[in-house]
C-alpha cells in the first residue's frame, strides 16, 4: 500500500511519461501480467490447483505460446512449477502476487475516482409517448423545475446504447451526483420515484452544440432493454435535428 500511495503521488507530480516509466524497472508486459491474472483466477475457482495441460484447455491460445509464457515467467521468478503426474502444478510466487496487487490497486483508483469513460453514446429511438404523459404531472413537473433548474420539454429523448456500455454505465452511476424526484399517489394510481443525473447531450450533427439536461431512471417503464431517457428544456429531436438511429452522445456534468 505504501508503494501504491507513493506511486500515485509521483505520477501526479510527473511532467512526462519517462518519470512514470522509471517507477517500474521490473515491468511485466501486458501479456505476461494478464497471464498471471488468469492463473490466479483459475486457481481460485479450481481449489488452488492448475497444471499446464489444464491451462491449455482453458486459455484460447496455442500450447506453444502458453509454454513459452510459463518459461518466461519462471525465469523472472513470477512462477514456479512443481513436478507431478498432471504435468506439474503452477504456483504463483509472492513476487507475482505483489505485482497483481499493485495492478489491482491501480484499477481501484481508476474506477473509484470517476468514470474512466468520459462520454457515452447510443442511437435515437422513437418512444411510445409515455414521457410526455408523466412529465406533465404537476407533482413531477414542480420537482423537475426546483431540483433540476429548468422546465423540461414535455417528452423524453430515448437513446439505446449497446449492452456492454449500458452495464458499465449502471456500475458507474455511483460516481455521479443524483437527484431524486419523489413519487406520489393520485387517486388510485401510484407514481414511483424518478432518479435524475445531470448530463450534457449533443448529436453527431452538432458536436459543438451541447445542451444541458438530465438522464432519468424510471421505476416503471415499457421501454426495451438498454434504453436511456433524457429530458431538457428543448425538444432535442428538433433542436439538433436528429432522426431514429442517429448517434446521440452524452456525458455527466458536475452541478
Amino acid at each position: 500500500m505504501k508503494f501504491y500511495n507513493s506511486m500515485i503521488m509521483i505520477i501526479k507530480k510527473s511532467k512526462n511519461l519517462d518519470e512514470i516509466h522509471s517507477l517500474a524497472p521490473d515491468f511485466v508486459g501486458e501479456k505476461e501480467w494478464f497471464f498471471l491474472y488468469w492463473i490466479a483466477y483459475i486457481k481460485l475457482i479450481n481449489r488452488g490447483r492448475i497444471s499446464t495441460p489444464e491451462l491449455c484447455k482453458i486459455i484460447p491460445i496455442s500450447q506453444q505460446t502458453i509454454s513459452r509464457r510459463i518459461l518466461e515467467l519462471e525465469e523472472k521468478k513470477y512462477l514456479n512449477r512443481s513436478a507431478g503426474s498432471r504435468g506439474g502444478d503452477l504456483e504463483l510466487t509472492p513476487k507475482a502476487y505483489v505485482h497483481l496487487e499493485n495492478v489491482f490497486q491501480n484499477l481501484q483508483h481508476v474506477f473509484s475516482s470517476k468514470s474512466c469513460v468520459e462520454q457515452f453514446h447510443g442511437k435515437l429511438k422513437t418512444g411510445m409517448g409515455e414521457g410526455a404523459h408523466y412529465i406533465k404531472k404537476k407533482n413531477y413537473l414542480k420537482q423537475f423545475k426546483s431540483e433540476l433548474g429548468f422546465e423540461p420539454y414535455f417528452g423524453t429523448l430515448n437513446v439505446q446504447v449497446n449492452p456492454d456500455m449500458y452495464e458499465f454505465l449502471n456500475k458507474q452511476l455511483k460516481n455521479f451526483k443524483q437527484t431524486i424526484i419523489q413519487g406520489f399517489e393520485n387517486g388510485s394510481r401510484t407514481y414511483g420515484d424518478v432518479v435524475c443525473y445531470f448530463v450534457t447531450i449533443w448529436s453527431e450533427n452538432k458536436p459543438d452544440d451541447k445542451v444541458p439536461g438530465a438522464l432519468l431512471l424510471i421505476q416503471r417503464t415499457s421501454h426495451k432493454p438498454f434504453v436511456c431517457e433524457f429530458i431538457a428544456d428543448e425538444c432535442l429531436r428538433d433542436y439538433f435535428p436528429i432522426e431514429d438511429d442517429d448517434e446521440v452522445f452524452f456525458e455527466f456534468r458536475k452541478c
